[in-house]
């Protein structure tokens, strides 16, 4: 960018005459660092009061409508503004450290670079007629100490989470075979009843049959005991040697039989067919 008699002239060849002159500014972004290489790595206090060495860079871009402004406040030498933005950078990100503390600058850097780019951005705006389009952090030394208690107590952390994301997976385990014991539990209780039911039921069948063949039995017997006439121990012979001959109600009529009981008979003496 370029002006005469605070014209301002696009990039380009100019004729300008006599006793004039042309001074360039840069239109384009520019960075302005702080680090090792330069030597001029910032060198600050946290707001807790530990030391901090601190190393960056900021991208500005002049105004191009203040440019007779920037020339006629700063500009003594051609180039001098550098140098004040440099000073004042230096002063303003220094005192801005102090506003955070070590674990704020071992955990939050972007945060903190972006708090930075806007405070140097408003007062540069204000005064330096810049605008700072953006900031990076790019070296924070903190103390040794500090750091490797930062980093103990992040693999602390880390250790606390995950024994807590064991424990909650031991719960749903827990959970889980528990609710399997019980469905188990329901299924045994369940085939027990069911084994109940069974018994049950086929205990009233067999009960119910003794019952139909006692009564058959009884019924049997008292109709001997009403047309024979026998009672007593004829009576009882006669079942005996009933019993013994097949007969009875439980008796198989079409089964052969190879032999045959008298009443009134000895039991020794049998007729063959």
């Amino acid at each position: 960018m370029y002006f005469s008699n605070f014209v301002k002239f696009p990039p380009g060849l100019k004729f300008i005459g006599p006793f004039n002159r042309l001074i360039r500014y840069p239109k384009t972004i520019q960075t302005l660092e702080y680090d090792e290489a330069q030597r001029d790595l910032l060198d600050g206090r946290t707001r807790d009061g530990l030391p901090l060495i601190l190393g960056l860079s900021f991208q500005y871009r002049l105004m191009a409508d203040r440019l007779p402004d920037l020339y006629f406040t700063y500009e003594n030498e051609i180039g001098d503004y550098e140098k004040i933005y440099k000073l004042v950078g230096m002063h303003m990100i220094t005192e801005l450290a102090t506003k955070f503390t070590a674990y704020q600058f071992f955990n939050e850097k972007q945060k903190i670079a972006e708090v930075m780019r806007t405070s140097l951005n408003e007062y540069f705006s204000k005064n330096l007629f810049a605008s700072v389009e953006s900031l990076q952090i790019t070296e924070d030394d903190l103390p040794e100490a500090f750091t490797t208690t930062i980093l103990t107590a992040a693999t602390s952390k880390q250790n606390i989470t995950r024994m807590s994301k064991t424990l909650e997976a031991k719960k749903v385990e827990f959970q889980t075979a528990r609710q399997i014991a019980e469905a188990q539990a329901n299924v045994t209780i369940q085939r027990a009843i069911g084994d109940q039911h069974r018994i049950m039921q086929n205990g009233k069948a067999d009960a119910a049959i003794i019952e139909a063949y006692v009564e058959a039995e009884l019924t049997a017997y008292g109709k001997i005991h009403k047309d024979l006439g026998l009672s007593g121990e004829e009576l009882v012979n006669y079942i005996w040697y009933d019993t013994l001959g097949g007969g009875g109600v439980s008796a198989d009529s079409t089964s052969d039989k190879d032999f045959e009981m008298l009443v009134g008979v000895n039991p020794s003496a049998y007729i063959s067919k």
